[in-house]
């Protein structure tokens, strides 16, 4: 039997609503029917630079279920904010230990990134969050302009040479096609609503080899050794490589089984690869996959 990408992640949004027991034993067995092509691999084709059967795989613990948006501080640390409270955790993931900071209210916290000493996380609207560095935080909001809920915002990125904040939309809300993304100058504290990039949805498409395949980015990275762009798709299931300027060079699936539902991604100095996956049988967990690229 196949299942297509479309009605398996129609499936897991219904295994979601169910009691985690149902949960875990259906999702099981969807794995097994809808990913028997991937014969265990993280991403199809495969990913070169990437010693993918040396991945380590991180289970957090219950309160790091909605985990959103990843930051890498340095040796297996992380910093994540919560999906829908305002809260930044410090994660030690060797020890599965943790810290968290309140420093908002409820709301729809998709990305996180570290400018400095500073944190910045991400609404969904586009509105941009300065929280200072632990353990005195503390939010100050930015309003994105003019937005009205027309476009929605999953993913954040911090392009060092620009000294800019690279905001990359996951829905347009129909008003441009493909992926779009804007800026923001933390020194000016000014957003730029001329889109700054534009991934055009036929050319994810091609890639793809697919006319049916849906891209919408959960988050987004700039790579320290290869300075590409790496954007992950929790609906899609893709990874997308692109230059920093936006120019789509590669794209890779991923496979659902590793990937129930990404939503961060990070990178050491050194290029290792860290993937974080909101919880869908009550574990959320973040992937380490050792860079073994040119350096």
């Amino acid at each position: 039997m196949i299942v297509t990408q479309s009605t398996l992640d129609c499936i897991i949004k219904y295994i979601n609503s169910m009691p985690s027991c149902f949960a875990s034993l259906l999702f099981f067995t969807v794995v097994l029917m809808g990913c028997s092509t991937y014969s265990g691999k993280s991403f199809l084709p495969d990913l070169h630079d990437y010693n993918t059967k040396h991945k380590e795989v991180f289970v957090l613990k219950k309160r790091l279920l909605e985990i959103s948006g990843l930051v890498y501080l340095g040796n297996d640390s992380v910093a994540a904010v919560n999906d829908e409270k305002g809260e930044l955790f410090l994660l030690d993931l060797k020890t599965n230990s943790s810290e968290k900071y309140k420093f908002g209210g409820k709301g729809d916290y998709e990305d996180l990134v570290k400018v400095d000493t500073n944190y910045y996380a991400l609404i969904s609207n586009g509105d941009i969050v300065k929280v200072s560095a632990p353990p005195q935080t503390s939010g100050e909001v930015y309003t994105f302009p003019e937005n009205h809920k027309k476009i929605e915002f999953e993913s954040l990125v911090w392009y060092k040479h620009l000294r800019k904040l690279v905001l990359i939309s996951k829905d347009q809300r129909a008003r441009v096609d493909g992926i779009t993304a804007y800026t923001f100058d933390p020194a000016t504290k000014q957003f730029d609503t001329t889109p700054f990039f534009n991934i055009p949805i036929k050319d994810i498409l091609i890639k793809a080899s697919s006319y049916s395949a849906d891209c919408k980015p959960s988050g987004a990275a700039i790579h320290p050794v290869t300075g590409k762009l790496f954007i992950i798709a929790s609906i899609g299931k893709m990874m997308l490589i692109c230059t920093p300027e936006g120019k789509l060079e590669k794209l890779f699936k991923l496979n659902p089984a590793q990937f129930p539902q990404p939503e961060g991604i990070a990178f050491a100095n050194n290029g290792d690869m860290y993937i974080s996956n909101e919880g869908l049988d009550g574990k959320a967990t973040i992937l380490k996959f050792p860079y073994s690229g040119r350096k």
